[in-house]
Formats: C-alpha cells, structure tokens, sequence
C-alpha cells in the first residue's frame, strides 16, 4: 500500500510542477503520467541497492519519455522534463548536507554531501544521454 502511495504522489507531485511551469490542458496528463512511470521504474530498481544508478536509468527513461511525449503533443521537451525529473531530486539529502554543515558534523556533511553530487550527476547523464540521442537520430532522418 506504501508503494501505492509514493507513486501516486510522484504523479501528483509531477502534475504540480507541471502546473507551476504554466504547462495547460491535455499535455497536463504527460508529467503526471510520468512521475507515475518513473517513481514505479524507481521502485522497481531497488533491488540495486544503489540510488545513483537508479537515479541514472530512471531519469534515461523520463528522458526518453518525455522526448517521445513532446514530439507526439509537439511541444517543447524541456516543457515536461523539468516536471517529469522533480521527482528524483534528492531533497532529504540535499537538507541532510545542509543540516550536517551547519552542525559543523564535517563526515556527515561529506557523506551526503557526495551522495547528494552524484546523484544530480547521474540525473544530468541520463538527461544529456538521451537528448544527444534523440539529437543524433532526429539529424540523420533528414
């Protein structure tokens, strides 16, 4: 039931931003439809025991999602990507970080510190991955 919960609030949470970002009417569904898609492929993934790597292959998927989306709805990319990836931003980490270098617990703030860098990483490489991709194929179609 927990699992339920986090994937409909990834959509919703999806659809927000969504809102946020003046994005209206029918295209409302894409973001929603894939925070929904991407926290279940997240969930999916946790038998990696690795949240880098699954941050990596999800955001390649919503990336992929996304491209395939706007080119069907013919809107920008970038109009749903930024709604789509929110959902894998690293928010207790980031205020882990924050909290540890306030404290002045320096290994902590390290730690996720670190964590916290490679995950943003890994979301931009998934991002960069598929966008050149889909760059590359799109140029040699014509």
């Amino acid at each position: 039931m927990t699992y339920i919960i986090q994937i409909l609030t990834a959509g919703i949470a999806s659809l927000g931003f969504a809102v946020l970002y003046n994005v209206r009417g029918k295209r409302l569904a894409v973001p929603f439809i894939g925070g929904i898609l991407g926290w279940t492929l997240y969930l999916m993934l946790m038998f990696l025991n690795n949240e880098i790597l699954q941050s990596l292959i999800v955001s390649m998927f919503l990336s992929a999602y996304t491209e395939i989306a706007a080119r069907l709805i013919k809107t920008p990319t970038t109009t749903f990507l930024l709604a789509n990836m929110i959902i894998l931003i690293p928010g207790g980490k980031l205020y882990y970080t924050i909290s540890s270098a306030i404290k002045g617990d320096w290994l902590n703030f390290a730690l996720y510190g670190k964590e916290t860098i490679f995950m943003a990483i890994a979301i931009s490489a998934g991002i960069m991955v598929v966008s050149s991709v889909t760059k590359i194929i799109l140029s040699n179609k014509k």
